[in-house]
């Protein structure tokens, strides 16, 4: 017969074995999105790593510390690449990402100045975490100084303008999936030993914007 001291041992490695398990696979993510979205909540953890830190190209700031800060007092958590990505068809485009705690989202977004045009573009994807839905938008911005008020989302407004810039939208639907795929996605799985890919996300349902409709 075992031991007592054996019997706890073997229970005290089980425990060991289902939290390091836990923590490997954490089964509130089912996709790659919940991946970055708890992962990057780590910043709060005293003991956490967010796997930003991992990632070329990431701007590195003190991550160590929010550590001390507690999610009711800062909800929002940024993160952003430091150099412009340049697309094979359009443009150079800056990346940042908006991780928003209190309700369970986050902004994936792609900038791109026209700037011999003094217009700009953004792609952008707001991920909800309860719902695993993935909603795509694009804008078109008049004036880059004043985003705000010059925001265009009205589609046949921004086919309007596409055209009069000769921007072809096939051009930018097959920008917009390689910035999402190839560059944002292709980074996560192959620095932060992802469980997905960009051939296999998981569970999440994605909404392309009605802008690329037919545009294959």
């Amino acid at each position: 017969m075992k031991s007592r001291t054996e019997k706890a041992l073997v229970i005290l490695l089980s425990i060991v074995i289902v939290i390091i398990a836990y923590k490997i696979i954490d089964p509130k993510v089912k996709n790659i999105f919940d991946e970055m979205y708890y992962g990057e909540k780590k910043v709060y953890s005293w003991f956490g790593r967010t796997p930003f830190w991992d990632i070329p190209g990431i701007e590195q700031w003190n991550r160590n510390d929010m550590k001390d800060t507690s999610m009711s007092e800062d909800t929002i958590v940024d993160e952003r690449y430091e150099k412009k990505y340049k697309a094979k068809k359009i443009g150079e485009w800056n990346i940042e990402f908006e991780f928003i705690y209190d309700i369970k989202k986050v902004y994936i977004s792609f900038y791109n100045e026209i700037s011999e045009k003094k217009k700009s573009i953004s792609i952008d994807y707001k991920y909800y975490v309860e719902s695993k839905t993935l909603i795509e938008e694009v804008r078109f911005y008049n004036d880059p100084k004043n985003l705000f008020e010059s925001k265009i989302k009205d589609i046949p407004k921004i086919k309007e303008y596409l055209k009069k810039y000769d921007i072809s939208i096939k051009d930018l639907k097959e920008t917009a999936d390689e910035l999402l795929f190839e560059k944002v996605i292709g980074d996560w799985e192959k620095y932060t030993n992802s469980r997905f890919s960009k051939d296999n996300l998981g569970t999440v349902k994605i909404e392309r914007s009605p802008l690329f409709d037919g545009a294959d």
